[in-house]
């Protein structure tokens, strides 16, 4: 299992609106995300500063499965005027983990 955080950027002044678009995620979305391995998903906001954690079988088939889902394409351009791209040119931007702790 992969722990994956990314960053993503929105406009302040779009805030309220990021945040209610994500009270209407799209079940088919959701349930995609089961299927390509997806365990847990969350967004922290802070700011216009969006930080995502996610735990996930292989990252990078999920994501690759996720780019021609239908729902995910519907979502991705739903959510495209508000995501700011990044210098790299793309909105997400993983970010390395340095510490971990699992209680176990």
């Amino acid at each position: 299992m992969e722990r994956v955080s990314f960053v993503l950027q929105i406009d302040e002044s779009n805030r309220e609106a990021y945040i209610e678009r994500h009270k209407q995620v799209d079940p088919e979305l959701l349930k995609a995300f089961g299927e390509v391995g997806i365990k847990t998903y969350s967004i922290f906001m802070d700011g216009g500063r969006l930080f995502a954690y996610m735990e996930v079988e292989n990252f990078a088939e999920a994501m690759s499965a996720l780019e021609r889902h239908p729902a995910n394409v519907q979502w991705q351009q739903f959510m495209e005027d508000l995501l700011v791209k990044h210098h790299e040119g793309g909105t997400v931007k993983v970010i390395p983990e340095v510490f971990y702790y699992s209680g176990e």
